[in-house]
């Protein structure tokens, strides 16, 4: 029996026998399906409502992207070390909204917007971090608290004020 299971063919039609297996297990309720579900939204309600708001207020000169990984926007220089030392504090971090340069979709601006959570002593350790890491890489960041309404052209202006600093 061992000698056969050595023999890479064997091996592959043993593993995609008990793939099938497992699939038809799941099929019938012998087995567990994966827990997962779809979310009803990539943003809570508040952050819907500001989206729509910071939509009007680039009026199309920045494409904005929503909950995007920190990683994804910054990373740790080259031949940095010890490397995870740096990546660790960012990496299961995100931005809430980021502009992009509508050309290259280069990120211009960080955008988070701040409920009452900040004001806990974990939200505010999170928050550091992350302004520390974006001034690190040069990129600016706009914290705006949640209200009920919100300006758009105060909105634009703030925008604008941080791209052209």
């Amino acid at each position: 029996m061992g000698e056969l299971l050595r023999q890479p063919g064997i091996l592959l039609l043993l593993v995609g026998l008990g793939t099938v297996v497992y699939f038809m297990a799941i099929r019938v309720g012998r087995a567990t399906a994966p827990p997962y579900q779809k979310r009803d939204s990539l943003l809570t309600p508040a952050e819907v409502e500001f989206y729509r708001v910071l939509q009007g207020a680039v009026e199309g000169d920045w494409p904005i992207f929503v909950m995007v990984r920190l990683v994804d926007v910054i990373s740790v220089k080259p031949k940095t070390h010890p490397r995870q030392r740096w990546l660790g504090p960012i990496i299961a971090k995100h931005l809430d909204f980021v502009l992009c340069d509508p050309e290259q979709l280069k990120p211009v601006l960080a955008i988070e917007l701040d409920d009452a959570s900040h004001y806990r002593p974990d939200r505010a350790a999170r928050d550091q971090v992350v302004d520390a890491a974006l001034a690190a890489a040069g990129l600016p960041l706009l914290r705006v608290r949640v209200a009920a309404s919100y300006d758009r052209g105060h909105l634009r202006h703030e925008i604008r004020a941080l791209l052209t600093a």
